[in-house]
């Protein structure tokens, strides 16, 4: 057999990962794969590349001379490919695009037909992500995810060595469904919210957000209720439109149902405030990798017109 750099890139990560099936999942591979390349390259070398235990995984030493050549020769490989590609001012390669659990993703796929018309030699894989510290793992080069907001302030702390950059934010709207507002009347002050079944949103994180906040002129009016329902991410749009009571969401995600008349905003002449973001997470790299730069690039400009902001 041939060493090819498939078995050479295979070895490669199980180094950095220190694990077979961490490698396995960066590379989108089964794990038996990685098993039966590391065993065909000692066949091949006639050496051992790990000294195996039940705790740990450890290169011997013709394993890391052998590490250091793959780098190498990788590299190499690399800069040559990446070369000619720029000549040919084409962005070829696999995507993986990682979509957090909430509502960013309708909102994500429908910009992709133009951004596969642009780059038509781009191959897109979407994957349902729940942790941005997947990213670590190289399952994925961008995550596209709201970020959340803690119900008494501050961020959630977010994995080391990523870029965070925002896309849009777009503001919250108070909604229900015409059968539910028939059914209960219209709430026309904030405190008005008390006297209706309001759906609360449960974050990634677990955070139940039960404390909506409105703002109108030089008055403000907070809210916190008791939810009889709590919902993630699509659920939670699902059962506003199913008429379960109030939802509130952020406009860009409703934007169908309220074109339809599926959905009914209220308290229009209010701001609710605390819109989160939504953001493209992607490892650190100088520079950006050209295939996450586009596609970030292009996403920002998409959604560019849902980024409304509060009412003045």
């Amino acid at each position: 057999m041939s060493i090819t750099v498939r078995a050479m890139t295979i070895f490669a990560r199980v180094v950095e990962t220190n694990n077979f099936a961490a490698a396995a999942r960066r590379l989108l591979i089964d794990p038996a794969a990685v098993s039966r390349a590391i065993k065909a390259l000692e066949e091949e070398l006639n050496v051992l590349l790990f000294a195996r235990s039940t705790r740990a995984l450890r290169l011997t030493a013709d394993g890391e001379r052998f590490y250091h050549d793959c780098v190498s020769i990788l590299g190499q490989l690399d800069q040559a490919t990446n070369q000619f590609r720029a000549q040919a001012k084409v962005l070829r390669g696999q995507l993986r695009i990682g979509l957090g659990p909430m509502l960013t993703r309708r909102l994500v796929v429908r910009t992709l037909p133009a951004f596969q018309r642009r780059y038509p030699e781009i191959e897109i894989l979407l994957l349902a992500v729940n942790e941005v510290a997947e990213l670590a793992d190289g399952g994925i080069d961008v995550l596209i995810r709201t970020r959340t907001f803690r119900q008494h302030g501050g961020h959630h702390k977010e994995s080391q060595g990523l870029v965070q950059r925002k896309l849009i934010q777009s503001r919250l709207i108070v909604c229900a469904s015409p059968d539910y507002l028939d059914r209960n009347g219209t709430p026309r002050h904030p405190s008005e919210l008390l006297n209706h079944a309001c759906i609360a949103l449960v974050t990634v994180e677990r955070d139940v957000q039960s404390e909506w906040q409105f703002v109108r002129s030089n008055q403000r009016h907070k809210v916190r209720f008791v939810p009889k329902l709590l919902a993630q991410g699509e659920a939670l749009r699902e059962a506003g439109v199913a008429g379960c009571g109030l939802i509130r969401l952020s406009a860009c995600h409703v934007e169908d149902e309220l074109r339809s008349g599926r959905l009914v905003a209220v308290l229009t002449d209010w701001e609710c405030t605390g819109a989160p973001p939504i953001l493209a997470f992607y490892r650190k790299a100088k520079p950006t990798l050209p295939l996450v730069r586009a596609l970030v690039e292009h996403l920002a400009a998409e959604l560019r017109p849902y980024n409304i902001g509060p009412k003045s």
